[in-house]
């Protein structure tokens, strides 16, 4: 998706770094001497290392299933993030995985961001002929509301670092509360709308991205008629579209001027590549979980009780089930006629979302670092289901809105449509709105964060049962993730959340 100059670009970046140590080096663009920033060359530099060190991000990249191991979707049987232990409860301030993994990436990715906006400042606007100047600090400024969100949402209040650091002590700072640092991001995003061209997604951060962003953090923070409205400005662009084969946005080869990806993290084999296949199909570390699987309802739009069509052995669910799940009887075969070998689950369910089963030789399904398909972080569907919950929480999910979101979505996978909300009682909205979005948007990692602002992340997580036999447990500070002993031994002005 991006052309071969970012890939070149990327290569330089990556050449002295193996696949397993690159989250670890510091970026390589970064000056090591005064003067370096002099010429537009070393800004657009800097700029493909901001896009690389956010592709790096192992929990947005090969262990992005991890956060819906966290649900009621997916479950890792390996535990290899600690995903597990935050499910069942069983985790504190020294669990390490990822709970102390992402915050480190997330500061990481910060770093980079800020250093290219004090670099990128500093230099004279005379110097900006392939970019305006405006435009590279309005990509950082995405990322870095991007980051600061989902630290936000994890752990709450966190460091707030506005500006490039000049020393460790610098770094030494309480926490800014959650509301001041979701007012800076958003004020950091209208910046970045202001300045972001138009257009569909190319590889780079567009006006598009930066909207769905904002509508996103708004519909967290319960500002539902900011959330509206932002939706619709994008919707109303054209800019963006439904892809028509949904299976397809998720694999390389529909991944290409695809108009459904609003933003994606991109990838080349074998110069920049990640091992999700590898995962899914010789590790099977992503299990749909057996209550996931009975969620999906007939394809007429009912339940199994009511529906009277065959629904023995999962026939005639919702279509989106068998491009998302691998079911028991659901055999891929090599081109020479034998049988693909996945470890066995405890389910007997697999994920089939983001495999492409033209593309089953043994190195690219069994060897690490051979996936290139994008990783795509906002989509347009995820926004029409974002407008149609804002509109729902003002009371105003009326036909139109669920014609223009909800059954758009459901028409391209061939899914029964809505034909009247208004018999729909205020819950049965709420409920469908829930649904769409743990079918449509499944193993995308959006579960955990829906169902921490439904308030509804505790009692869904004990419901469940435990395919190791392993109890679950909730208590009400398990919302907000503990800051590692090590970083409040880095930190200690850094006060740690309640009830670690």
């Amino acid at each position: 998706m991006k052309n071969r100059y970012i890939f070149s670009l990327l290569l330089l970046l990556i050449i002295t770094c193996s696949c397993d140590d690159i989250l670890d080096k510091a970026p390589n663009y970064k000056p090591t001497a005064e003067g370096y920033f002099v010429s537009e060359a070393a800004a657009q530099e800097a700029r493909i290392g901001m896009y690389s060190t956010n592709a790096s991000h192992a929990y947005f990249k090969d262990y992005i299933f991890m956060w819906d191991g966290m649900t009621d979707q997916l479950y890792d049987q390996y535990n290899w993030g600690q995903e597990l232990s935050v499910a069942r409860g069983a985790f504190d301030a020294s669990i390490g995985g990822v709970v102390s993994g992402f915050y480190n990436d997330a500061y990481r990715v910060i770093a980079t961001i800020n250093d290219l906006i004090a670099h990128v400042e500093g230099m004279d606007e005379s110097l900006f002929v392939i970019l305006p100047q405006e435009q590279y600090i309005a990509e950082a400024r995405f990322f870095k509301a991007y980051y600061y969100f989902y630290l936000t949402e994890l752990y709450g209040g966190v460091p707030l670092y506005k500006t490039a650091l000049t020393s460790v002590d610098e770094s030494k700072v309480e926490q800014t509360p959650k509301s001041e640092i979701i007012d800076y991001i958003l004020n950091e995003l209208e910046l970045a709308i202001n300045n972001l061209p138009n257009g569909p997604y190319d590889g780079y951060v567009k006006k598009g991205a930066a909207q769905t962003l904002k509508a996103k953090i708004l519909l967290h923070n319960q500002q539902w008629q900011k959330a509206a409205d932002v939706a619709q400005e994008v919707i109303s662009s054209g800019t963006y579209g439904l892809h028509s084969d949904y299976a397809e946005i998720f694999i390389k080869k529909g991944q290409v001027g695809n108009r459904e990806i609003i933003f994606a993290s991109d990838f080349q084999f074998p110069d920049f590549s990640h091992s999700l296949s590898r995962y899914l199909v010789h590790s099977a570390a992503a299990v749909p979980r057996v209550e996931f699987v009975n969620s999906y309802l007939m394809q007429d739009g009912l339940t199994v009780a009511e529906s009277p069509l065959e629904s023995s052995d999962y026939q005639n669910r919702d279509p989106r089930l068998y491009m998302t799940v691998r079911l028991p009887d659901d055999i891929w075969y090599y081109d020479n006629g034998s049988e693909v070998a996945f470890e066995p689950t405890l389910s007997g369910f697999y994920t089939k979302k983001f495999l492409d089963e033209d593309i089953n030789d043994n190195n690219s399904l069994h060897q690490g670092g051979t996936s290139e398909q994008s990783i795509v972080h906002l989509r347009y569907a995820d926004l029409l289901l974002m407008y149609a919950e804002a509109k729902y929480q003002l009371g105003k999910l009326d036909q139109g809105v669920v014609d223009e979101t909800i059954n758009l979505i459901r028409e391209r996978s061939g899914m029964a449509t809505v034909t009247d909300i208004t018999s729909f009682s205020d819950s049965e909205k709420f409920d469908l709105i829930k649904y769409e979005r743990s079918i449509e948007l499944a193993f995308e990692r959006y579960r955990y964060f829906d169902l921490k602002r439904w308030g509804i992340l505790g009692e869904t997580l004990v419901s469940l049962t435990d395919p190791n036999g392993l109890a679950m447990n909730w208590e009400d500070h398990f919302s907000l993730w503990p800051f590692s002993i090590s970083e409040l031994t880095l930190n200690p002005n850094l006060v740690q959340n309640p009830g670690y």
